[in-house]
């Protein structure tokens, strides 16, 4: 069997998702993502010269697809619906272990949903509802970054929620990248960081901004940051750093502002060059 073949075969084992007391009908559907720009991000390091007359292998952009997670509560209190991306094209051992995270992940988004209380619809009336997607923020040979959305509507709340997440991973070994893998410290790291994104978000959002610019440690921003081309980008959930109608707020700290920071030899390490 070549390594593609192996690589489909994984993808088709892997549509299952593991949530006590569901049924997951997950059907596998065409690729959806629009053609875009592929950032490169240079290797870090010192690079060896090939010997003469060897042609060098080239580096591997991984693939994303996505399977559709569909199911209901034997209940009827909710409904799940829930794009995932599921990742190829890469070697197999990288491959499962990225796509193994991200099962891990969206399982954990679908289970804080459906674990929670909530409330009995009315008969005949609409459940619950989660409806999940992601996108991409960096496809290149050496990192994936991929953002999450939710965005949930319960029974008798005014409005639906959004709330966000992300995933970033080392394409050569399918390894999770931290948010603290990019600094060379970061403690010193979080003021530079906090100051940053207050800044930023009170210029975006003015006096819907209700965060009072604290955090204590990088935690406060690790549950829904990306890298991409441009810089460092956090997101956070709706009602929580400003009024509901803010929506979910966003920013992206550019890489020549964080340049004194980051990890020459970390993940991010290429975009400061």
């Amino acid at each position: 069997m070549t390594t593609a073949s192996r690589g489909r075969a994984r993808i088709g084992a892997m549509v299952g998702i593991a949530i006590a007391a569901l049924v997951v009908a997950a059907a596998c559907s065409s690729p959806t993502e629009a053609p875009g720009t592929i950032y490169v991000t240079p290797t870090p390091g010192a690079i060896t010269p090939l010997p003469s007359g060897v042609t060098p292998e080239p580096d591997t952009i991984p693939t994303v697809d996505n399977v559709i997670i569909s199911t209901d509560a034997p209940d009827k209190k909710w409904k799940v619906t829930f794009k995932k991306p599921v990742i190829s094209g890469i070697s197999d051992a990288a491959m499962t272990k990225m796509n193994d995270t991200i099962t891990a992940l969206v399982n954990g988004y679908i289970s804080d949903f459906t674990g929670s209380s909530l409330p009995t619809p009315a008969a005949g009336a609409a459940p619950s509802t989660l409806e999940g997607n992601y996108s991409i923020a960096l496809r290149a040979p050496d990192v994936i970054s991929l953002r999450f959305t939710m965005i949930t509507n319960v029974v008798g709340s005014a409005h639906p929620n959004g709330k966000p997440g992300s995933i970033n991973m080392a394409v050569k070994t399918g390894a999770k990248i931290n948010l603290s893998d990019l600094f060379t410290d970061p403690g010193i790291s979080l003021p530079t960081i906090v100051t940053k994104t207050k800044a930023d978000l009170t210029k975006q959002l003015g006096t819907d901004l209700t965060w009072d610019g604290k955090a204590s440690s990088l935690d406060f921003f690790g549950n829904a940051w990306v890298l991409t081309a441009d810089g460092l980008e956090f997101n956070f959930e709706q009602g929580k750093m400003a009024s509901a109608a803010a929506g979910m707020p966003s920013t992206t700290l550019t890489w020549s502002s964080l340049k004194a920071l980051i990890k020459p030899t970390g993940p991010a390490g290429g975009f400061t060059r």
